[in-house]
């Protein structure tokens, strides 16, 4: 009797799982996910903000692995570290970061070239993905021969206008299956890409990635009632990086002082003590003052706003745009070599202009904030600026790039 049993038991189990085979066969069940591993950088945040965007974009259809290359290029034994380059930005020694990334970085970067292949290969071999995918400048030629030497795809999404950084050793491109994205055709994007002799098919022209909050439509006044910021005002946006600059503060303090009955709304980024000693500023009784630390709000201030004074940065330059904000740029001193076309173009496109004096800065906010002629020519400018096509375009180059 229990054998009889056990033999039937047996029978149930083989009939079910040979039921469970069949219908596993019958289920059609979803590809695996493409693999992309992304190489970004902690130096600035326009590289994170870019690798942020195309996560919120393609984070449900593809799996990224996010790496960060220039961290762990060593220099006889020490770690580069891209903090520095932030600590530059916050103290203002931008001719000290200038002579480093024209007569050391490259150096630098040619010397640890193999180093470099080396790291991205044990990343390719570790992810396995189906795309590499650069975000940050210096390193794209050791970085597409570790891809090309595993047969991997190559994209390289540009941030900045001005490409003799991200270019550096592309010359000896041999990549075949290479795609590079670009903001605008320029004589230092399109321009400089050929002359390196990348293939015009190889440049897509699309516009610089921008943030989604950036493409939304924000209420104005009800953005200004959350954030509590006068509805009888207008409102000057200072934003000098997600470092926080004291320049920001030198602007903030000269306005401060003005008869001008404006709202000044202030970032002072990651840099603390900028905050503190903004919060502290004395100003004219017309004027009123928020200051913010660091924020992924830019989108909501810039939709409250009626102007931005702002380093030539190409991130926030690209997102006033979108916005249609008028751009002040910061001219007091010297720029970083590789921001300077952001500032010509804000001039060519009719959008605003540099202030190269803080003694001017009076004159130039009335004459933005005041004339009506000025404003509806700014105006009348923004219609003309070609769209921004970042997002509708990227996610057909990425399955074009995929084998």
């Amino acid at each position: 009797m229990r054998a009889k049993k056990q033999l039937f038991l047996a029978l149930i189990l083989c009939l079910g799982f040979c039921h469970c085979l069949l219908f596993a066969e019958e289920q059609e069940f979803p590809p695996a996910k493409k693999k992309i591993l992304v190489l970004s950088s902690h130096g600035g945040y326009g590289h994170i903000a870019a690798a942020n965007t195309l996560i919120a974009l393609f984070g449900k259809e593809y799996d990224f692995s996010i790496y960060y290359p220039i961290g762990e290029v060593r220099v006889m034994g020490i770690h580069f570290r891209e903090n520095f380059y932030n600590f530059t930005l916050e103290h203002g020694l931008i001719r000290t970061m200038n002579f480093i990334a024209r007569n050391i970085a490259p150096g630098l970067f040619k010397a640890s070239r193999k180093q470099i292949e080396g790291t991205i290969d044990s990343w390719i071999e570790k992810e396995k993905p189906d795309l590499v995918l650069s975000l940050i400048p210096f390193i794209n030629y050791p970085a597409t021969e570790a891809a090309r030497k595993r047969d991997i795809p190559y994209l390289l999404i540009t941030t900045d206008n001005d490409l003799r950084n991200w270019s550096y050793g592309l010359e000896k491109l041999r990549h075949p299956n290479f795609k590079v994205t670009i903001g605008a055709d320029l004589p230092l994007t399109r321009g400089l890409l050929l002359k390196k002799k990348i293939p015009d098919s190889a440049i897509e022209t699309i516009g610089l990635p921008l943030r989604l909050e950036f493409t939304v439509r924000k209420d104005a006044e009800a953005l200004r009632e959350e954030y509590k910021i006068p509805h009888d005002k207008q409102v000057v946006l200072i934003v000098m990086g997600g470092a926080g600059s004291k320049t920001a503060l030198d602007y903030a303090s000269n306005i401060a002082k003005m008869d001008l009955s404006i709202h000044m709304i202030v970032c002072a980024g990651r840099n603390g003590p900028l905050k503190s000693k903004l919060e502290k500023l004395e100003l004219h009784p017309s004027n009123s003052m928020t200051v913010m630390g660091f924020t992924e709000k830019i989108a909501d201030l810039m939709a409250m706003s009626d102007l931005i004074i702002t380093k030539p940065g190409p991130g926030t330059i690209n997102e006033a745009i979108a916005m249609q904000l008028p751009v002040l740029v910061d001219n007091t001193s010297v720029s970083l070599y590789w921001e300077r076309v952001n500032s010509d173009m804000v001039i060519n496109y009719g959008i605003g202009e540099r202030i190269k004096k803080y003694k001017d800065i009076q004159k130039i906010l009335v004459k933005y904030l005041r004339d009506d002629k000025v404003r509806a020519s700014v105006d009348e400018a923004f219609t003309a600026i070609p769209p921004n096509q970042f997002h509708e375009k990227i996610g057909d180059i990425i399955k074009l790039s995929f084998k």
